[in-house]
């Protein structure tokens, strides 16, 4: 469950919805996706993976023994 309190940056805000909209399935994705998924916004790579690290630590996705998923 997302944490509610917890509230995302405009930056990470975006970064997720790119992931949201990217993501067709209920399969899980993988970092480096999620990575090119987020940089493909105009964000540079090192700091896709550091928004992606924060949407992971405030819950708004969770990693699973197969990839990472959306948090609903």
């Amino acid at each position: 469950m997302r944490h509610s309190s917890t509230r995302l940056t405009p930056t990470q805000q975006t970064a997720f919805e790119q992931i949201e909209q990217a993501v067709t399935t209920d399969e899980p994705f993988t970092h480096d996706t999620a990575i090119d998924w987020i940089s493909a916004g105009d964000v540079e790579h090192s700091e896709a993976e550091a928004l992606l690290e924060q949407l992971l630590l405030k819950g708004y996705l969770y990693e699973t023994g197969t990839g990472l998923r959306i948090t609903k």
